[in-house]
């Protein structure tokens, strides 16, 4: 996506108003069905599977709780959760090609929320941290919910990607960070959202950085690009525990490879990997300035080409990626090198073996 595509599509979607000038949303009660994407008696796009060869696991001895990433792009700060609205529509894309990773191991809850609009990440002012802090809000209170009246002392599990992920860290830090729930806490994918090296310690002083494909009580995370590909975004919002900051996107980030789940340079495959794509007749994916859901029928598949390797730059902590998948991606329109978007449905299989094999070693 060129620079002034770019720059105009923001102009499209920047808010009218300051965010103390909007009426908020009401927030959501969680004690009622309605205000979650998912749950395990919610029939949804959780439970899509690409082919024949993978099974759903309805009833299990583990939990997830997972944080959508963003699908509002609506010109206000915070979406209202409307499911009759494009985004709730792209909340369940997203429990298709990222939640469902999860659907074999895992009792999957989703909390619906109050969601920044995509256009905070950009905000000069504090409007955007305004929304994300109410957005956070709501996943405090779902989380709340979860642990006291869903999760019933079961081991759980956070996932999260995106802006989902940035509230996951939040989350993390206040919630799960030597807390007596930390004891049931397997592991957490925090994916597509910068964790800086530097801060880490200040974050998540009782729960490591994940080093190897078992280990528990630990936090993986990537952010995939294209060999040799520099983001071109200078500085992006990050919050610590003494408030949000403005981040250099150019630092080092904590970062694992998920072919290997180490944290070394090398160049990676993992041949028993399967990556995925949503299908649908007439959807447009790629369409963020549409408002209504559509309705439209939808699942996800093998991607036609399968395979390629990744690396940990060493330098920027980003998984660079190479191979016959990735060139066929590069051909997409508008694709400017960065894999965001894939993060989670380019390694759908690794993931999902990797759910199991760190489930296991906990157990």
């Amino acid at each position: 996506m060129s620079e002034n595509y770019f720059s105009e599509f923001l102009e499209l979607i920047k808010p009218e108003s300051d965010f103390n000038n909007i009426e908020t949303p009401q927030a959501p009660d969680y004690s009622d069905l309605k205000f979650w994407a998912a749950t395990p008696n919610i029939d949804g796009q959780q439970f899509y599977l690409p082919d024949a060869s993978f099974a759903v696991s309805k009833e299990n001895d583990v939990d997830v709780f997972y944080v959508h990433p963003t699908g509002y792009y609506e010109k206000t700060w915070n979406s209202n959760m409307d499911k009759n609205k494009s985004a709730f529509e792209r909340t369940e894309i997203m429990l298709g090609n990222q939640a469902s990773a999860f659907n074999g191991a895992c009792n999957i809850y989703a909390p619906e929320y109050r969601q920044a609009t995509y256009y905070s990440f950009f905000d000069k002012d504090k409007n955007g941290r305004k929304a994300l802090d109410l957005a956070y809000k709501d996943i405090e209170t779902a989380f709340d919910y979860f642990i006291e009246e869903l999760n019933q002392n079961r081991p759980f599990i956070i996932a999260a990607h995106s802006q989902g992920a940035l509230l996951a860290q939040r989350l993390l830090n206040r919630k799960i960070n030597n807390t007596k729930v930390q004891e049931r806490f397997i592991c957490a994918y925090v994916i597509g959202y910068m964790i800086p090296e530097k801060y880490y310690d200040d974050l998540f002083p009782n729960i490591k950085m994940s080093e190897a494909y078992n280990d528990t009580n630990c936090i993986i995370s990537w952010s995939t690009v294209v060999e040799g590909f520099k983001r071109n975004r200078e500085k992006t919002l990050f919050w610590k525990p003494d408030g949000w900051s403005v981040e250099l996107m150019s630092q080092k980030v904590i970062s694992i490879n998920p072919f290997s789940w180490t944290r070394d340079s090398s160049w990676h495959e993992d041949k028993s990997n399967i990556s995925i794509i949503n299908k649908a007749q007439n959807y447009d994916f790629t369409d963020r300035l549409r408002k209504e859901h559509t309705g439209a029928k939808k699942s996800i598949g093998l991607t036609r080409l399968q395979g390629f390797s990744t690396s940990l730059n060493a330098n920027s902590g980003l998984i660079e990626a190479k191979g016959p998948l990735i060139k066929n991606i590069e051909k997409m329109k508008f694709f400017n090198g960065d894999l965001h978007s894939f993060d989670v449905m380019l390694f759908w299989g690794t993931l999902r073996q990797n759910v199991k094999d760190r489930i296991d070693a906990f157990l």
